[in-house]
């Protein structure tokens, strides 16, 4: 249920979705000689364009300077990767992958198994669409480790988990990580303060290893005529706050 409602919430919370709504409802105005409406949709729809440009880049920056890259610890255990909605159904209709903005978690997660051999790798995800998928993201993470020359025998995939709660949940229940092991998180950085909430009611202690930064310490405010970049970020730093708290209300993160 809590998975559905997500989803469904989503669909009607996204900046970029509310701005979309709003254009489509001024020009219904407009055809309706509506004038004061027309205004006031329109405005509306400026209004979460002017934010986004203002204060996207500055709260994304905030929300990825919560966990900074760490150095390279002495020892890791496992290496845990979390997934990022491969499309692994385009994987098998193209025969090549098909990645996305998280691309960068596979390839951090694979340099870190290179620095640590003994460390288990592990990917977690199974389908994040509302409707589900016959091909889990675990393929995509298996097609790119094995392309990029990784030991089959040194990976374990989990391919059953819709978010980010039953991807730390069932990878736990499927390594069992003893007390005193050191486990590192790999995922992107704007997705890292929910990772680790849930990591740590989950009672599993992690490094954090951010990957796919967006911002720098010193990166200055949105493009004003990249709306679409603007509106992305927005939506990325809604849902990640949006995401966080309701973990935190439904006692999934502490």
């Amino acid at each position: 249920m809590f998975f559905a409602l997500s989803k469904i919430f989503w669909i009607l919370a996204a900046p970029s979705h509310w701005v979309g709504l709003l254009v489509l409802a001024t020009a219904i105005c407009l055809l309706l000689r509506w004038y004061r409406a027309a205004k006031f949709s329109a405005l509306a729809a400026l209004a979460i364009l002017v934010v986004a440009w203002l204060a996207a880049v500055p709260l994304v920056r905030a929300w990825e300077d919560r966990y900074p890259r760490p150095a390279w610890p002495a020892h890791v255990d496992g290496i845990v990767v979390l997934g990022s909605g491969f499309d692994s159904a385009l994987l098998r209709d193209r025969k090549a992958p098909a990645t996305n903005g998280g691309a960068y978690r596979l390839v951090e997660g694979l340099a870190a198994a290179r620095r640590y051999p003994d460390a288990r790798l592990i990917f977690t995800g199974g389908s994040g669409a509302l409707g589900g998928s016959p091909f889990p993201e675990s393929d995509t993470a298996r097609y790119i480790f094995l392309e990029l020359g990784e030991d089959p025998g040194h990976m374990v995939l989990e391919s059953r988990s819709r978010n980010t709660y039953e991807n730390i949940l069932f990878s736990k229940a499927l390594v069992k990580p003893k007390p005193g092991e050191v486990w590192l998180l790999a995922t992107s950085a704007m997705h890292m303060p929910r990772a680790m909430a849930i990591a740590k009611k989950l009672d599993w202690p992690m490094t954090p290893w951010p990957t796919d930064f967006l911002t720098g310490p010193q990166s200055g405010g949105g493009d004003f005529w990249g709306i679409a970049g603007n509106l992305d970020l927005m939506d990325y730093v809604i849902h990640e706050w949006i995401g966080l708290a309701a973990y935190r209300f439904t006692g999934k993160a502490a």
